[in-house]
Order: C-alpha cells, then sequence, then structure tokens
C-alpha cells in the first residue's frame, strides 16, 4: 500500500514539474508596446490593426490608439500596422526573451476612391405567400368592418403601420411604416 502512494504521489510530482517546465518555455516574456497617430494631427487613432506578418498573432489600438502584445516568440519579424482609410506601415523587429519594445507609428491618410456604388431593384410580381416581407391587402371589407372612410384610417388596422395626422386644419396624414418616416416608405 505504502509502495502504491509513493508512486502516485511521485507521478504527480512528475507531471507538475513538466507542466511548469513547459508553461516556462512557452512564457518569453518578449513584448511590444506602442501607439498609433495621425500623421497631420497628431491624434491617436483607436482600432487600428497591428499584427506580426508570417503569423496569427495580433491585435488592435485600443480607444487610445494604444497596443500591447505580449509573450511573443523569439527572432526577427515584420510588424504591420493597417487600417481603411490609411497607408499601411511596417518595420523589421527582433524579439527577445524579458525584452519589450516600444514601437510608435504615424499613419497617413490614404483615399480610397470608389468608382461607384450601384444599386438595384426590380419590380417584379411575387406571389403574397412567396414573399420576403409580410404583405397585406387593404380590402374594402376591411373599411366597412372598421368605419374607416379614408385610406390613411384603413391603413391604422395594418401591422407595422402608423398612421400620423400632421396638420388639423388640412388633413395631411403620414405613414409610418415599421417606424420609418414617411419619406422613407413606398406605398
Amino acid at each position: 500500500m505504502k509502495k502504491y502512494i509513493f508512486f502516485v504521489v511521485g507521478a504527480v510530482c512528475l507531471l507538475l514539474s513538466s507542466t511548469v517546465y513547459a508553461e516556462d518555455l512557452k512564457s518569453t516574456d518578449a513584448n511590444i508596446v506602442g501607439h498609433v497617430i495621425e500623421k497631420s494631427t497628431r491624434e491617436h487613432l483607436p482600432y487600428m490593426t497591428v499584427s506580426l506578418k508570417g503569423t496569427t498573432i495580433g491585435t488592435m489600438t485600443d480607444a487610445t490608439g494604444h497596443y500591447f502584445l505580449k509573450n511573443l516568440p523569439e527572432g526577427e519579424f515584420t510588424l504591420s500596422v493597417s487600417a481603411v482609410g490609411y497607408k499601411s506601415q511596417e518595420r523589421k523587429v527582433v524579439l527577445k526573451r524579458g525584452k519589450t519594445l516600444e514601437e510608435n507609428f504615424e499613419l497617413e491618410e490614404d483615399m480610397v476612391a470608389l468608382d461607384g456604388v450601384v444599386v438595384t431593384a426590380n419590380r417584379n410580381e411575387t406571389a403574397r405567400r412567396l414573399a420576403p416581407t409580410l404583405v397585406k391587402v387593404v380590402t374594402p371589407k376591411l373599411f366597412e368592418q372598421t368605419n374607416s372612410h379614408t385610406l390613411s384610417q384603413g391603413l391604422a388596422f395594418q401591422p407595422g403601420v402608423r398612421v400620423e395626422t400632421d396638420c388639423q386644419n388640412c388633413g395631411y396624414s403620414q405613414v409610418r411604416i415599421n417606424g420609418l418616416d414617411g419619406k422613407y416608405t413606398q406605398i
């Protein structure tokens, strides 16, 4: 029995020591810190992508434009900073165990010109049961059942539709569909 307990305690000690040794090998304490600013305004740039090229290691600058990469592998790498609307920058860095590098970047704006944006739509006839959105038909029967005298009164009984009378004297009504203003709806 004593041999069995001695064996179990020895095995646990062996496993714990190898785990601590492996953790020590993995942790290099090689770090990179810094900030990213806009070159002309000298303002810190938040949410820029900072990465070591050729690896899956990376981060983003925080809301104040600062970043911190920790426990990096030793060796020579290319540190890259990029974001849409800014010219990317790259620098060679040599990472050593127990050393922290400070790498600050100044990015210039990069105007990206788009050829254009094309929005297309069609007005093809679609069966009501096949439509991807809710389709309701206002019938004369609805007007009779609700005692509605105008179209705006009848539309008030449709789901997702709200009718507002904006002018008490002239009788102008505005229709809101799913909360959007009248100018954004098409009836």
